[in-house]
C-alpha cells in the first residue's frame, strides 16, 4: 500500500512512493482476470489509446507502465488505483474528452511540492465524477464477463474432488460441484469471474483449509470429513475476499450485498418476526426444486407443467410471449414480474392496488396478462433476483413450445 502523500516530498520521492502505479500488476496481467481460460483477452480491446492530455498514442495492454510514466513526467499527473479500473481505454477516452471542455486545473485536485513549487494532479475515486465513472465501467465489464462465462461451452477442468475431467460451461462445472459433491457457492447466474473463484477454492482445499471456518487440518481426509459433518462445504458470506465474485456487489457504489440487503424491505426483519420466519415469508416458502407461478401461489416441480398452468389459469403463454427475448431479457422479465407482484403493482400498466387478491382481480378484469413494453423490465436492476433461490430462473432454458 502506498504511503499517503503529504505534499512535502520532492518529485523523485513522490515518484518512488507512487511506484506501484508504474510496475506490472501482481498478477502480471491487465485487470483482475488472471487465468488463461478467462475471457480477458476477448473482452479487453487491444487498441491504441491517445494520452489524456496530448496526442501521444499508447497500447495500454502492452505498455501501461510507459503510459503512466509519460503522464507523470510530461503532465505531472497520476491515476490512482489504475489496475482496479476495467476498460481503461474508455476511462482514458472519457477524461480526454472532459479535459477538452475545461482545463485540468479546474476539474481534478493537485498536490503542491514545497521544494520545487510543482503541482501534481491526481485522478482518483475521491473525485465524485471519477468514482461514478469507475463504478459504471466496472459494472459493465463484470456483466460482459458474466455473459461470456454463461455462454462459453469450451471450458475444461478437472473436478476439485474427483477424477472427472469436466467439459462444457462454467455454470455446468459449478452444478457438478453442487450436485455431486455438495459444494454450495450459490446460483451460478449470480456469480462472475468464476474461474478465479474456482481456483481460489482449489488453493484453499489444497492448502488443507476449511472454506467456511478457515481452520487448517493435518490431511485431506480429515478436512473432507470436517467439511461434510459441519456442513462447511460453502464459503463464509462474511469473508469480503469473496465479494468480487457475486454480481450483486457491483450494483451500487460503495454498497456490498449486506448493505443492499439492509436497505431492501423485501429482506428486512420486521418487528415481531424472526429472520426468515414462516409468518414473514408466508407467500414464498418453497421446497427444493419447486417452481412458483409468476402470478399466484401455485407450485410445480416441472417448468413445463407450470407453464401449462399459467396458460390455462392466467391466459399467459410464457413460451410464446417471451420467444423474442434473449436469455438475459427473460431473467429480467421474471425478476420484474416478481418485484411488481411483491409491490402489488400490475406488471403491464404498473397500477398499484391494495393487496394480492385485488391485483389478481385487476389483471383479470383489465385483461392485463399480456407482454408489457420491454423498456419496463429491460433495466440493469432486474439482472438480480427479487427472491433468493428463485427456481423459475434455473429452468428458463427448459421451457418447451406448448
Amino acid at each position: 500500500m502506498a504511503e499517503k502523500l503529504t505534499g512535502t516530498e520532492n518529485p523523485q520521492k513522490y515518484k518512488e512512493k507512487t511506484q506501484f502505479l508504474f510496475v506490472e500488476s501482481p498478477d502480471d496481467k491487465f485487470g483482475p482476470l488472471t487465468f488463461d481460460e478467462t475471457p480477458k483477452n476477448k473482452l479487453v480491446q487491444n487498441v491504441e489509446t491517445k494520452c489524456i492530455l496530448c496526442e501521444d498514442v499508447f497500447n495500454l495492454n502492452l505498455s501501461l507502465p510507459m503510459f503512466l510514466n509519460h503522464l507523470f513526467d510530461a503532465h505531472n499527473t497520476v491515476i490512482e488505483g489504475i489496475y482496479d479500473i476495467e476498460n481503461l481505454h474508455e476511462y482514458i477516452l472519457y477524461w480526454r474528452n472532459r479535459f477538452k471542455c475545461a482545463p485540468l486545473e479546474q476539474i481534478i485536485p493537485s498536490v503542491n511540492m514545497d521544494s520545487t513549487g510543482e503541482r501534481y494532479f491526481v485522478l482518483s475515486s475521491l473525485l465524485k465524477e471519477d468514482k461514478r465513472l469507475r463504478h459504471k465501467l466496472n459494472l459493465e465489464f463484470a456483466l460482459q464477463v458474466q455473459e461470456f462465462e454463461r455462454n462459453d461451452k469450451s471450458y475444461q477442468r478437472q473436478c476439485l474432488f474427483c477424477r472427472l475431467i469436466f467439459e462444457g460451461s462454467r455454470p455446468g462445472f459449478l452444478e457438478h460441484l453442487s450436485t455431486q459433491h455438495n459444494l454450495q457457492l450459490g446460483n451460478p447466474q449470480n456469480l462472475v469471474y468464476m474461474e478465479e473463484l474456482i481456483e481460489k477454492i482449489n488453493k484453499k482445499i489444497e492448502g488443507l483449509q476449511c472454506l467456511y471456518c478457515e481452520k487448517n487440518f493435518p490431511d485431506r481426509n480429515v478436512l473432507k470429513e470436517h467439511m461434510r459433518k459441519k456442513l462447511h462445504k460453502r464459503i463464509n458470506p462474511h469473508n469480503t475476499e469473496y465479494d468480487k465474485y457475486y454480481i450483486v456487489n457491483y450494483l451500487e457504489e460503495d454498497k456490498d450485498w449486506q448493505a443492499i440487503q439492509k436497505e431492501d424491505d423485501r429482506y428486512a426483519i420486521r418487528p415481531g418476526f424472526e429472520e426468515n420466519s414462516d409468518e414473514e415469508y408466508s407467500d414464498w416458502n418453497e421446497q427444493e426444486d419447486q417452481i412458483k407461478c409468476l402470478f399466484c401461489d401455485a407450485k410445480e416441480t416441472n417448468i413445463n407443467v407450470l407453464c401449462l398452468h399459467m396458460d390455462a389459469d392466467h391466459n399467459f403463454d410464457f413460451g410464446q410471449h417471451t420467444e423474442d427475448l434473449n436469455f438475459y431479457q427473460k431473467i429480467k422479465f421474471i425478476n420484474y414480474i416478481r418485484k411488481q407482484r411483491h409491490d402489488n403493482k400490475c406488471f403491464f400498466c404498473e397500477e398499484k392496488v391494495g393487496d394480492s387478491a385485488e391485483l389478481r382481480r385487476h389483471m383479470e378484469e383489465q385483461e392485463h396478462y399480456q407482454m408489457p413494453d420491454v423498456k419496463l423490465f429491460d433495466q440493469p436492476e432486474f439482472y438480480f433476483p427479487t427472491y433468493e433461490n428463485d427456481a423459475f430462473l434455473y429452468f428458463i432454458d427448459d421451457v418447451e413450445d406448448q
